[in-house]
């Protein structure tokens, strides 16, 4: 049992980092990555038709369209555990991602031996975070899944409020005079919730509006 391989099913949208992952997981001892999928559909039949212990899925497509994806994986390979590999950092989508049924978490701006920690936890059924901090950091994932919501809100009030508008398309200016502040207010709580966040661009701000429920679809 123990000479047996940990055969992963890798999930992303863009082949490059498909490809970078698999050679990076194949350079760990005893790990096989059994199928690439480049879609939560070719996931789900590269499950049903290649037995794997652990699916490392990035964020965009673990969390497409509503999809309950970790169910259904787990329907076609018996025993499979489901690893969030994202660039979002927050509590709330951390807390999401376990309580869609993930085993595990873990930020792309982790060391390389977090991800292979990262799959060896799964394999063995143990629920983690890796946030992007120094290497081999890992959280109790009950810090984060088991927090309450109003005890642990990453943005406040008028955070949300300027979020909620930037999702469904205000610009800046429009903002300023929705809210009845100075376009440099505005600013000001747009940089203060990516940073918030851990987001980047636009389009992680919008996706992150929709997870904390401030908006319920794109607009």
């Amino acid at each position: 049992m123990d000479s047996e391989p940990t055969r992963i099913l890798l999930a992303d949208d863009h082949r490059l980092v498909r490809s970078a992952l698999r050679h990076l997981i194949e350079s760990f001892p005893g790990m096989d990555v059994v199928a690439e999928a480049g879609s939560s559909h070719e996931l789900l039949q590269a499950a049903g038709e290649h037995p794997a212990h652990v699916a490392l899925v990035d964020t965009a497509l673990a969390s497409l369209g509503g999809l309950n994806l970790t169910g259904r994986l787990q329907e076609l390979c018996a025993g499979i555990q489901t690893v969030v590999l994202s660039v979002y950092a927050s509590d709330s989508y951390i807390r999401r991602t376990l309580a869609e049924g993930a085993c595990g978490f873990i930020h792309m701006n982790a060391e390389p031996e977090d991800l292979e920690s990262a799959i060896r936890l799964a394999a063995a059924g143990q629920p983690f975070v890796f946030p992007a901090v120094e290497s081999g950091h890992r959280i109790d994932p009950i810090l984060v899944s088991g927090s309450s919501d109003g005890a642990s809100k990453p943005l406040t009030a008028r955070q949300e409020e300027v979020l909620r508008l930037v999702a469904t398309g205000y610009r800046t200016r429009a903002i300023a005079e929705h809210l009845g502040v100075s376009v440099k207010t505005v600013e000001t709580h747009r940089a203060e919730i990516m940073r918030r966040l851990g987001l980047r661009h636009m389009a992680g701000m919008v996706r992150e509006a929709i997870r904390l429920g401030l908006v319920s679809t794109y607009p």
